[in-house]
């Protein structure tokens, strides 16, 4: 019922299905599954239904909230870009790790390619052409990503790090002008997780708002 308030049934349908079909992992509806259990379980200690109840609002509409904020930018309702949330909040990410360890390929944009070699130049013998965008290139080794040092829980090359690593748990995808801004969805980043809670709280409280 609230998600209904906020985006139209059919087209969150559309786009969650192709956000599913993007992300092209045989196992991206679990790790969605597993995800959104992760977020529900911290959202129902931010916002509690009970005051909520006589209006018929009940757990399904958290359920239906996170799926929402999942896979859509508030910027659709005149809020904050994900990146924009993500930057305000750096001390959501524990440093577990996880992003240099599950990421792969670890994509390197031509643009920055130069520069990351000119900070670290024994990177060259571990770049590669990207095997699905010809002009961009990749480490040749990754997941686990060879220059994450578990001891320290830090990356060696971390001041010129990839761009791509700078942003997650966001990542782009497509291709040219088509290409979109959007979470990974790893039930074990703390960083995703609380970044889609935020989300979370702002879309209910909107579409309580709508409601009232």
């Amino acid at each position: 019922m609230l998600r209904d308030l906020l985006i139209d049934r059919e087209l969150f349908g559309k786009i969650r299905k192709e956000i599913l079909k993007d992300q092209n992992e045989d196992d991206s509806k679990l790790e969605m599954d597993l995800f959104e259990k992760a977020v529900l379980k911290k959202l129902r200690k931010k916002r509690s239904l009970k005051k909520f109840k006589k209006k018929g609002v009940n757990r399904s509409d958290l359920k239906e909230i996170i799926e929402l904020a999942d896979i859509v930018s508030l910027e659709i309702l005149g809020g904050p870009s994900n990146y924009q949330i993500a930057e305000e909040h750096p001390e959501w990410c524990n440093n577990c790790g996880a992003c240099c360890k599950e990421s792969s390929p670890i994509f390197i944009h031509k643009d920055e390619i130069n520069a990351l070699i000119m900070f670290n130049p024994d990177l060259k013998p571990e770049i590669i052409q990207n095997r699905l965008y010809e002009d961009h290139f990749q480490f040749k080794e990754d997941k686990p990503c060879k220059f994450y040092d578990p001891e320290i829980k830090r990356c060696k090359i971390y001041d010129s790090r990839p761009q791509v690593c700078r942003n997650y748990p966001l990542m782009m995808i497509g291709v040219g002008n088509k290409t979109r801004n959007i979470i990974n969805l790893r039930y074990n980043c703390n960083y995703a997780v609380n970044l889609v809670l935020e989300k979370s709280m702002m879309l209910f409280d909107e579409a309580i708002r709508r409601l009232e």
